[in-house]
């Protein structure tokens, strides 16, 4: 490995890296070679809360914290963790050699990423207290590993080496997000082309918010089962089908009544609302106000560009 710095633990050699940007995001790598059974004992020095993703590209060690939360971090697993001030340590054993790359970034900056799409998949890490602390992992996929390979490429040791460090690091944490958030806690991924036919059918539900048989119809056209699509709207997106559609509708309803100043009851026809009681208690439950309040609301300024 190519930069970082020597390391000096008894037992043990290499070179370890970590790198912490100003937007909230820390960058790990390290190499090393075990020559005897060490511990490495890892300072937690984040802003907290925060949640990182751990790829062991090659070896592993046993993972644990000072108050108990132990598991292993084995070769060709990727893992998100959520470690506590106290930080954790890593048992390696001798003879194993190391390669590790993983990025942390804090919680507020990761809720602000996910917009109030957080999926449910990462509700146990997302918890508030700064002494939660979690560890899961699954099989490391083709596409995260080929990306970590690359944070020890030449490519890294160019004029412009922490940028493109920053640059892999969050590409690295964006795929691995969508992984792990992907991974069917049964053993099942979702096939690439599950995943493509996801993307068209959650577009095609925004473009047709008025017919609440548009994404049962549109699955049935592109060959997905109904009870597939519902289990990749929780995987994925953390809600229900339903609970899915009733948000974009509400989102699309207060546009409505916001930008364009539509009659409430216009707004509830082309939504796909058959009365307008139901649309305004939905709205009222969903807002805290009736939709003829927000009506009368002074129309939102457009940014100038």
């Amino acid at each position: 490995m190519v930069g970082g710095n020597a390391i000096a633990i008894p037992g043990a050699h290499g070179r370890v890296e970590r790198l912490t940007f100003d937007n909230g995001v820390a960058i790990y790598r390290s190499e090393i070679e075990a020559e005897a059974d060490c511990r490495f004992t890892v300072t937690n020095r984040l802003p907290q809360p925060w949640i990182g993703f751990s790829v062991q590209l090659a070896g592993g060690a046993d993972f644990s914290t000072p108050i108990g939360t132990t598991g292993p971090m084995a070769e060709n697993t990727l893992s998100l963790m959520r470690v506590g001030p106290s930080g954790f340590i890593l048992d390696v054993r001798a003879g194993t050699l190391i390669r590790h790359t993983g990025v942390a970034i804090s919680l507020r900056l990761l809720k602000r990423q996910l917009n109030g799409n957080q999926p449910m998949r990462l509700a146990p890490f997302m918890a508030r207290g700064k002494s939660l602390e979690r560890l899961e992992s699954i099989p490391l996929p083709a596409g995260v590993k080929t990306l970590a390979t690359s944070l020890f490429g030449p490519s890294i040791d160019g004029p412009l080496r922490a940028m493109t460090i920053e640059g892999l690091g969050k590409q690295l944490f964006s795929q691995a997000m969508t992984a792990f958030c992907e991974y069917d806690p049964d053993g099942e991924m979702f096939t690439e082309w599950e995943l493509m036919r996801f993307d068209e059918l959650v577009a095609h539900v925004k473009d047709n918010l008025n017919d609440g048989a548009a994404a049962r119809n549109f699955a049935t056209r592109a060959g997905l089962k109904i009870a597939r699509v519902e289990q990749m709207f929780k995987v994925l997106r953390g809600v229900s089908l339903a609970a899915f559609l009733r948000t974009e509708r509400l989102r699309t309803a207060r546009r409505l009544l916001l930008d364009e100043k539509c009659q409430v009851s216009e707004v509830s026809y082309r939504l796909g609302y058959r009365h307008v009681a139901n649309f305004s208690r939905a709205y009222r439950a969903q807002f805290g106000e009736a939709p003829a309040t927000t009506l009368h609301r002074p129309r939102r300024k457009t940014p100038r560009g």
